[in-house]
């Protein structure tokens, strides 16, 4: 059954509000009964730029517009309160940020604050942006509380969640919902944040994804699971190993590092995994950011980025610390390098105690002078840029270098 509801992006936000209500109200009233299978709603997806858990539902870390080169810290900010997670942003530069605090704000394109509201505790997943507007956040005591744009708190649940000290995994979903992953478990809500499916997985959930009309989930112990618009999940095929950091979907394939040392594919349709590369000198990392061209970036010893072409050779590998920066005893012990990529293949890393870089597609570097911290998030696309927060509550706006910059 498909109930489809036409949602023109040039809509005013109030009819788009008015259709999600309608079909949250439809689909609770056809599930009421039964929490294992839902309908299927064509609703689609936000137009933001990290609508979140790594930028948007396919998880493959790569952002809808193009990084500017050359680029430099155009202005920052401080945050009272400090970061949480990782920052959304949506089409127009806003950010939406959970703090370290039990504190939601939005952010104008300035790093303005536009509003701050209060949360019952403290966020435990980024803030994602829904197809209707909405910003979902999910707290560490299992809330699951749904704002508007303009900061209204319009509806709060408590997520059967059977063990809220795992990590929450969020991702928007082109019905118009969201899915939330913890340990085992899988929450299926609609845009009021009501629970439409519950599923479990076979382990404990490294990934969610959603490939056209089918979640992915993967697991720690390597398990390929899927589910399709009603129905349980099934196990589609293994990686052999274990998939700690997750992974990603792209043209049919999962894609996911696996035991540390093995970049691997695994096609959706057949459930035949692939490796594409070994490194067996490395320890690589993720999570993935998945090119274009269908190569890959990931990293390697916590603090070089490794990028590798569609056969799984290594065109590039480059530290994120510069040379000063190699050697600072403040970096042992630091978590690894976090990356994201653009639509023309340009990369952007950060790690702690070093300043983030960027990396063309032709290998050319590009530091960005002044913007080190301890604890940096993955960055966040924005329209003309790149915001790079930091757990302190720093906050970099990077943005092209004008004429008058030289």
């Amino acid at each position: 059954m498909n109930l489809a509801v036409p949602l023109l992006r040039s809509a005013p936000s109030w009819a788009l509000a008015l259709g999600c209500a309608l079909i949250g109200t439809i689909s609770r009233g056809l599930l009421a009964h039964d929490t294992k299978h839902v309908v299927s709603l064509t609703v689609g997806t936000s137009a933001g730029l990290a609508v979140c858990e790594r930028l948007e539902a396919s998880n493959a870390g790569r952002a809808r517009v193009v990084f500017p080169r050359p680029a430099r810290v155009r202005f920052q900010t401080r945050l009272a309160g400090g970061i949480g997670q990782a920052p959304a942003s949506d089409q127009d530069g806003n950010l939406f940020v959970a703090h370290g605090e039990p504190r939601l704000s939005k952010l104008d394109a300035r790093g303005q604050s536009v509003w701050s509201e209060r949360l019952s505790s403290e966020a435990s997943s980024s803030p994602v942006l829904l197809a209707n507007g909405s910003i979902l956040i999910v707290t560490r005591d299992a809330n699951a509380l749904i704002f508007r744009p303009g900061g209204k708190r319009v509806f709060e649940r408590t997520l059967p969640l059977t063990d809220t000290h795992h990590r929450v995994l969020v991702i928007p979903t082109a019905s118009g919902g969201a899915v939330v992953a913890s340990g085992n478990d899988l929450l299926q809500l609609d845009a009021q944040a009501e629970i439409v499916r519950r599923l479990r997985a076979r382990g404990s959930i490294t990934t969610i994804a959603e490939a056209g009309a089918v979640l992915v989930v993967i697991t720690e112990n390597g398990s390929v699971e899927q589910a399709r618009a009603s129905g349980e999940l099934e196990l589609i095929g293994s990686f052999g190993g274990t998939a700690a950091e997750g992974g990603a979907v792209q043209d049919g394939k999962v894609w996911a590092i696996v035991d540390g040392h093995r970049l691997m594919a695994l096609d959706l349709a057949s459930g035949q995994a692939m490796t594409v590369a070994t490194d067996s000198a490395s320890t690589l990392t993720g999570p993935l950011a998945l090119l274009e061209n269908q190569g890959a970036v990931l990293v390697a010893d916590d603090g070089f980025v490794s990028v590798r072409a569609r056969d799984g050779t290594e065109s590039t590998r480059v530290s994120v610390a510069g040379a000063a920066q190699a050697f600072d005893p403040a970096a042992r012990g630091l978590r690894a390098a976090s990356l994201i990529a653009d639509h023309a293949g340009t990369i952007c890393a950060v790690r702690g105690a070093s300043d983030a870089l960027l990396i063309g597609s032709d290998g050319a570097l590009d530091r960005l002078d002044g913007t080190v911290c301890l604890d940096p998030f993955r960055p966040t696309p924005l329209p003309a840029g790149i915001a790079l927060s930091c757990r302190s509550g720093q906050l970099f706006f990077i943005g092209a270098v004008g004429l008058h910059d030289h």
